[in-house]
């Protein structure tokens, strides 16, 4: 260490992490009085705690993913299931055999299909005949699970899916097999949302503090980010001596510590002496700007699903995309047909949904938005996808409401739509249109 450098020492390489904006914002209010380069010392504090009682993370880890997945869990999509009365019996006795109910062995039964369709257009047609099918029953099903099936059956014609998942079930009822073990894994299996996770943030490791956490990782077939997220909430969770570790993190050589303790010491008098000297909250207040929208999340979109948004709301000012699918939402919600649109939805192929978008959304939207999810029987996702097809199609006369999204702050609005007028002469000039 050079005696030149007021005693810091180089901590190696950065290492980007993410946190959940939640964890972000408590340790950044944790760190935000004890001085410079704070946060990259918090997390490294977090990490060293860690690894001294490397014993109590497989454990802390499997916690910690039960209860992401937990939060993260996409509701059961209830379907009415017409039988005719010998299934039917048949599937409450076999329910009653193995101590569960019909939903999971049905959900057992569409894996096996899924898995092992063979010839089944012949089996479903005839099935889709029948006129014997006294008995209903409601079960409830993962909705990838339903895609996959609509999306395999709807192949040859109309997606006859009602009619094979009652062509799965006979062939469960026919040959139950292991039908214990794959009620243990299978019919558990949930559908989770994408974890929600902030921006990246660089944080500088030393190459020995790298190569512990590298090797606890292997240990337990994790990754230094999933780690430290949990190194994070552990930290929260019993913030002890937080002041002196971090400081000792933050100076580390010897030459000039009483120097720099001293220092430090003294700014943070003057700081409790003049309030005004203070460093401001790490909670920012909602913008004048009109941005007062609420939590971010996140939502996935096929590709083109995507593109076209983008292309749709490049008309409109910063903020475009998330204000659009606002828009989009809040016509659903008011559509009386919400219930038939949602249903023509599901019976349409869909891509695969791998583009993330990124929403705002306030808590009063989303409660109607849950609202309506739990009237469908549907899910933030899913609305939330229909939403901008809907859109996409319908998009007319929209632009006072997405000015409204866009610039919600009243006392502001002349002014911001003035300032938006000449933002899009400037953009549009700079493309050569001349207007």
């Amino acid at each position: 260490m050079s005696e030149t450098n007021m005693g810091r020492v180089p901590v190696g390489d950065p290492i980007p992490l993410r946190f959940d904006p939640t964890t972000k914002q408590r340790l950044e209010e944790l760190t935000a009085d004890i001085g410079p380069r704070r946060f990259g010392a918090l997390v490294r504090v977090a990490a060293r705690r860690l690894l001294a009682d490397p014993d109590r993370v497989p454990q802390a880890l499997a916690q910690a993913r039960r209860a992401s997945a937990d939060a993260r869990r996409i509701p059961w999509a209830e379907r009415p299931l017409d039988l005719d009365p010998a299934t039917s019996t048949r599937l409450h006795q076999l329910a009653h055999e193995f101590h569960t109910d019909r939903s999971a062995i049905v959900r057992v039964a569409l894996h096996r299909f899924l898995t092992a369709a063979g010839r089944f257009r012949h089996p479903v047609l005839r099935e889709d005949a029948r006129t014997d099918l006294t008995c209903r029953t409601r079960v409830y099903l993962n909705p990838s699970t339903l895609v996959r099936l609509e999306n395999l059956i709807s192949r040859n014609g109309d997606a006859l899916t009602a009619a094979a998942i009652r062509v799965a079930v006979r062939r469960l009822l026919d040959d139950p097999a292991d039908l214990a073990a794959d009620l243990t894994t299978i019919s558990t299996a949930r559908d989770l949302t994408p974890e929600t996770l902030g921006p990246r943030t660089n944080v500088h490791f030393d190459d020995d503090l790298r190569d512990q956490l590298d090797n606890l990782a292997g240990r337990l077939d994790s990754d230094r980010a999933e780690l430290m997220r949990l190194a994070a909430r552990q930290l929260l969770a019993n913030p002890r001596d937080l002041d002196q570790a971090v400081t000792k993190e933050i100076y580390r050589g010897d030459a000039n510590r009483v120097k720099l303790l001293a220092r430090n010491t003294r700014r943070r008098q003057t700081a409790a002496a003049d309030p005004t000297t203070r460093a401001p909250a790490v909670r920012k207040a909602p913008s004048p700007q009109g941005n007062p929208f609420g939590k971010r999340h996140v939502f996935r979109f096929d590709e083109d699903t995507k593109r076209r948004l983008e292309e749709l709301a490049d008309e409109y000012g910063p903020r475009r995309v998330s204000a659009l699918l606002r828009v989009g939402i809040r016509r659903l919600i008011e559509n009386p047909a919400a219930d038939e649109a949602l249903a023509q939805a599901r019976r349409v192929a869909a891509p695969p949904r791998t583009a993330r978008v990124d929403v705002a959304l306030d808590d009063e939207l989303l409660a109607h938005l849950d609202a309506l999810a739990d009237r469908l029987g549907s899910n933030r996702q899913e609305l939330v996808h229909l939403a901008a097809t809907r859109i996409l199609r319908f998009h007319h006369n929209i632009e006072n409401r997405m000015l409204d999204e866009m610039f919600r702050a009243q006392n502001n609005r002349k002014h911001l739509l003035a300032k938006h007028a000449r933002r899009e002469r400037i953009r549009r000039m700079d493309r050569g249109s001349g207007t």
